[in-house]
C-alpha cells in the first residue's frame, strides 16, 4: 500500500507520465537540464517496474519515468527520441525476435532485473486453472507484458478462455463484483495492487504449475503468506511461475545525446546499487544480479565498462594500508558466475521433474 501512495505521489508531482519527454515534442532541449534528462518507459500505474523506476529516480533525479507497458509499446518506443531506457518483459522480448530478428541488433542490455511472478487471481468457487475454462479472465491492455505472459501461459496449459484487456485495477474491482471470472496480474511481489484486496473480498490466488512448455522462458516459483497475507494463510504457499525482466536501450538512434544519457544513468545508479537494496525499496532490488546476461543480445558498454572495473577492483589485492572496506567492491549479486546460476537451475529443473512423476 505504501508503495501505491508513493507511486500516486510522483505522479502528482509529475515525475511520471503518459506522454514524451518535452525534449521529444519538438526534437531539441529546450534548455541544459532538459537535455540531461533520461526517459526511461517503466509499466501501469500499478506495476512493480513503475515502482522500481521511482526508486532509480530518487537516487538519480534527471531519470524521468513515462507509465508504459513492459511490453510492445516499451519496445516500439525504444526505436524513437521518446525514451531512452525501457523495462521490457523476457517473454515479450523472445516472442518479439521472433518476428523481428534484427531486434538483437538494435537493442543493447543494461541490465537484468529480478523475476516478475504470475499472478491468477479468482474468486474463490473456481480452484484451478482449468476451472477458467470458457470464462472471462482479464489478460491486460494489448501488446502489453501481462497480455503477452497471460496467453502463454494459458496456451500451455491447454485452457481457452475469453481474454479481456482491462488494466489491474478496474479488473479486480470487475473481479470483486463478480462480473468477470479471473485476472492475471504479472508484477515482481509482493504487489501492491494484490496486496490491496481485502482478505474477506472472495479472491484467492489459484495455483500455477510450471510444465513442459513453459521451460524457455519462465521459472517455477512460490508466493507465500509473507508476500499476501491477505491472501494466502500463514505459513501456506501458492505454487507458480515467474518470466523475467530486462532494462533495455537502443545501440543507436536519432538522438546523439541519447548514448550519454545512459551512460551518465549507469555512472550515477550502478555504484548506490546498495541503496536501492535498502529497506523502503521494492523487496526485488534485493534479487537482481547485475552481472546476469541476456543471450542474444550485447550489454551497454557503460554497464559492461563498470562490471569489468569492479571485477578488477575485486581482484586487486589488499595494500598494507588498505582493508575490506576501502575502494570499490564487486557487489555480492554479482559473486556467482552466469554459468554456475545456469547449472543450478537446470539441476532445479530435474529435481522438479523428478517430483512430479
Amino acid at each position: 500500500m505504501l508503495r501505491c501512495v508513493r507511486v500516486v505521489s510522483l505522479l502528482l508531482a509529475g515525475l511520471v507520465a503518459s506522454g514524451p519527454v518535452a525534449a521529444a515534442d519538438n526534437g531539441a532541449p529546450s534548455d541544459g537540464a532538459e537535455a540531461l534528462r533520461l526517459a526511461l518507459a517503466a509499466g501501469q500505474t500499478a506495476a512493480s517496474e513503475t515502482a522500481l523506476a521511482a526508486d532509480m529516480a530518487s537516487v538519480f533525479p534527471q531519470i524521468h519515468p513515462i507509465l508504459g507497458d513492459a511490453g510492445a509499446a516499451n519496445l516500439a518506443r525504444l526505436k524513437t527520441r521518446e525514451v531512452d531506457l525501457a523495462f521490457v518483459a523476457t517473454d515479450v522480448l523472445a516472442e518479439a525476435t521472433v518476428e523481428d530478428a534484427t531486434l538483437r541488433d538494435s537493442l543493447e542490455l543494461v541490465t537484468r532485473v529480478a523475476p516478475q511472478e504470475i499472478h491468477v487471481l479468482a474468486r474463490t468457487d473456481i480452484g484451478k486453472v482449468s476451472d477458467l475454462s470458457g470464462r472471462q479472465v482479464n489478460f491486460g491492455p494489448p501488446g502489453s507484458a501481462s497480455a503477452v505472459t497471460a496467453a502463454a501461459l494459458f496456451k500451455a496449459h491447454r485452457v481457452e478462455v475469453e481474454a479481456l484487456s482491462f488494466d489491474a485495477t478496474d479488473a479486480i474491482e470487475r473481479l470483486k463484483q463478480g462480473a468477470i471470472s479471473a485476472v492475471v496480474v504479472v508484477g515482481g511481489k509482493p504487489a501492491p495492487v494484490i496486496g490491496a484486496i481485502s482478505a474477506n473480498s472472495g479472491i484467492h490466488l489459484l495455483p500455477v504449475s510450471f510444465s513442459v512448455p513453459l521451460e524457455t522462458e519462465y521459472l517455477p516459483t512460490r508466493l507465500g503468506s509473507a508476500d499476501y497475507p491477505n491472501l494466502i494463510p500463514q505459513g501456506d504457499e501458492v505454487a507458480t511461475v515467474a518470466t523475467g525482466l530486462v532494462l533495455l536501450a537502443a545501440t543507436s538512434k536519432d538522438d546523439s545525446d541519447s548514448a550519454g544519457r545512459v551512460a551518465r544513468f549507469v555512472d550515477a545508479v550502478f555504484p548506490r546499487f546498495a541503496e536501492l537494496q535498502a529497506q523502503g525499496r521494492h523487496p526485488k532490488w534485493r534479487e537482481v544480479n547485475l552481472a546476469a546476461t541476456l543471450p542474444g543480445f550485447k550489454r551497454n558498454s557503460a554497464a559492461a565498462s563498470w562490471l569489468l572495473a569492479q571485477q578488477d577492483a575485486a581482484k586487486r589485492p589488499l595494500t598494507a594500508n588498505a582493508d575490506a572496506s576501502q575502494g570499490p567492491a564487486l557487489p555480492q549479486s554479482i559473486s556467482m558466475s552466469e554459468e554456475q546460476k545456469e547449472a543450478l537451475f537446470e539441476r532445479f529443473i530435474e529435481w522438479q521433474r523428478g517430483n512430479e512423476r
